[in-house]
């Protein structure tokens, strides 16, 4: 019985993330460098590694 609820919690779960899935025209960059010009990049965001440097997230247009 746990592991049909538990496969089915599963599912729904899959289910859910394909069914709420944005389907959009741009890609995520994230590194220490700025991606090039080209790429219609803006800063969305930074995050810490474990060692203390910051990367910075950007969403690139395709």
């Amino acid at each position: 019985m746990r592991r049909l609820i538990a496969s089915l919690l599963s599912l729904a779960a899959f289910v859910f993330v394909l069914a709420s899935g944005v389907k959009a025209d741009y890609t995520i960059h994230v590194g220490s460098r700025t991606p090039p010009a080209e790429a219609h990049c803006h800063r969305v965001g930074t995050r810490s590694t474990d060692e203390g440097r910051v990367l910075s997230i950007y969403a690139c247009r395709q």
